[in-house]
């Protein structure tokens, strides 16, 4: 069954909410890319974890009123950025759970029907993190002619924006500077043969594999050790959730307590 497709006001008034957000956060006529995981974090608590699966980009859910977002850190860089503005937009517009899920976000495979919210969600995150005159105005400084865009400049351009190739292929598409014909042809270039054309550009994404961030969860914990609230051993099992150590806090082990010996202490009782 084929993808439901979106109108065109529902479009238009996706675009208004991206451009409404973008002003709110002054992130106006600004490449968001990694600052994007800034933003997501003052709007819900948010674990970075790596599982290696990168069918599973992601996770959020609401609990007791809160709301919590998991970012896949096993998957590219890029990918970690689309599913945070993804996510975003179920945060901002319709506060609904989901796992979120690499067919969701490529929409690669027509045998799977997005939701409606799912595609509204997708359109978001490319409209927030693409602004189609911040787009425009990139292509005129990196000299790029618009009428022979190719897998260079796509791929460059998709470096500049930190976002996926295919999500910036739909993008040039949505915002008519490529055609039907070329996106096509785009979209149909395999990840490795995209892999192949980055490392030939010399185009590499800034590392984040395998992060793992607990929100606030280690700060508090060190607030709590240095208050004596909560003993050295439960703080080193709170870091190692983390995969941090007592020395990767500037901590040092404790020396193991060992009593006096009867001859210790009768040389004590002595004096």
């Amino acid at each position: 069954m084929a993808n439901i497709k979106l109108d065109a006001k529902t479009i238009d008034e996706i675009k208004s909410r991206a451009r409404s957000k973008l002003m709110e956060y002054t992130k106006w006529n600004d490449v968001i890319g990694g600052q994007i995981f800034d933003i997501l974090e003052l709007n819900s608590k948010v674990l970075y974890y790596p599982v290696e699966d990168e069918d599973v980009w992601g996770f959020s859910e609401k609990i007791k009123g809160k709301s919590f977002v998991w970012i896949n850190t096993y998957i590219e860089y890029d990918k970690q950025v689309f599913a945070a503005a993804h996510e975003l937009y179920h945060l901002w517009f319709d506060n609904e759970g989901e796992i979120i899920l690499k067919s969701n976000m490529e929409e690669i495979n027509d045998k799977i029907a997005l939701t409606e919210n799912e595609l509204k969600a997708n359109r978001f995150a490319a409209e927030f993190l693409i602004d189609k005159e911040l787009l425009l105005q990139e292509i005129k400084t990196y000299g790029i002619d618009k009428d022979k865009i190719d897998i260079k400049d796509i791929l460059r351009l998709s470096n500049l924006f930190v976002v996926p190739y295919k999500t910036m292929v739909k993008r040039l598409y949505e915002t008519d500077i490529i055609k039907n014909k070329k996106y096509n042809e785009f979209m149909a270039l395999t990840n490795d043969e995209v892999k192949i054309w980055r490392n030939r550009l010399g185009l590499s994404l800034p590392a984040r594999e395998n992060k793992i961030g607990l929100h606030n969860l280690i700060d508090m914990a060190m607030d709590l050790y240095e208050r004596k609230k909560i003993t050295i051993e439960k703080l080193e099992y709170l870091l190692d959730l983390a995969g941090l150590t007592l020395e990767k806090m500037g901590i040092k082990e404790q020396e193991p307590y060992i009593p006096p010996t009867d001859e210790e202490l009768d040389e004590i009782m002595g004096e």
